[in-house]
């Protein structure tokens, strides 16, 4: 295999939570498993089916959250978050919001890529800042829903920034992972095929992680990540259960197809359409929106 077809970190990411240099100092295991996803993609449903897979006990009581942390934010210091890890005995997950060239890459491990109509992924941030106990700055989050769509749409991508939670800045993610989707250690999901056929995935995702599940098990397994189940055990599985972060924890969950049903005009999904089509390949497109239909 040609070097330049292994993925390489040449971009430094930061944000008002997140720094990239803390993979500088990240101490891996080779069957570590790191999800990777912009926000509002799944990160918290697949931590959950992670969690599930490798207990294999739908009533395991852990909170995926607390024990599966995210890389590169400064929630906890990096000597203090490898230390957590190093004490666990069962196999990690991690997840990370950062784009493919930001973060390390071992041949080893096992890349979960998780991606969700990016329609949806705007009312869900919104749902999700709106709910948040702190001031969070987003230069297109306007009250006008229709105004804030066409900002986020149009709002071109920063090299090298995190969190601008824009249209742009999620296609860029997409983007990072296409270019390496034939290594044999990136696997992409969509949160539409998990809507669609839960425990079909689970299945698919416990081959790639070489867990074997009874059938039986995984149906129990299965019900257990349903999101409305997920939802009604929100202090299990909300990140920062209980550190006031949250209005509502059972609001962080946000089931999706919200565009839909919206007061979005034709004019508004007409530029959003011709903005994402600047962006990438409409083949791209119809995946990044629907998943595997």
């Amino acid at each position: 295999m040609n070097k330049d077809d292994i993925p390489k970190r040449t971009q430094l990411y930061r944000g008002f939570a997140t720094d990239s240099t803390r993979w500088d100092d990240f101490r891996h295991r080779d069957d570590d498993i790191f999800i990777c996803t912009p926000c509002k993609c799944g990160t918290t449903w697949t931590q959950a089916i992670c969690a599930l897979l490798i207990f294999k006990d739908p009533d395991h009581k852990k909170k995926p959250a607390m024990i599966s942390p995210w890389i590169d934010a400064h929630l906890m210091p990096i000597e203090a978050m490898n230390a957590m890890l190093d004490a666990q005995d069962h196999r990690r997950f991690m997840k990370t919001h950062t784009p493919i060239d930001g973060i390390n890459y071992y041949p080893a491990s096992t890349y979960i890529v998780v991606y969700r109509d990016p329609r949806d992924v705007y009312f869900s941030l919104r749902n999700h800042i709106e709910n948040m106990n702190m001031d969070v700055q987003s230069e297109w989050l306007t009250n006008d829903v229709s105004e804030s769509f066409r900002n986020w749409s149009l709002a071109p991508n920063v090299s090298g920034a995190s969190e601008l939670f824009t249209l742009s800045e999620m296609v860029h993610h997409y983007r990072s992972f296409l270019r390496f989707k034939d290594l044999p250690n990136i696997h992409f999901f969509h949160f539409s095929d998990f809507k669609r056929d839960l425990a079909g995935q689970m299945q698919r995702m416990a081959d790639i992680l070489k867990i074997e599940v009874e059938q039986s098990l995984m149906a129990r397994l299965a019900e257990s990540a349903d999101f409305d189940s997920m939802k009604d055990n929100a202090s299990q599985y909300v990140p920062a259960s209980g550190m006031q972060v949250w209005k509502s924890e059972t609001k962080f969950f946000n089931w999706g197809d919200t565009y839909k049903l919206s007061e979005l005009t034709d004019q508004d999904i007409m530029l959003y359409k011709k903005s994402i089509s600047e962006l990438i390949d409409n083949d791209k497109i119809q995946w990044l929106e629907s998943g595997n239909t």
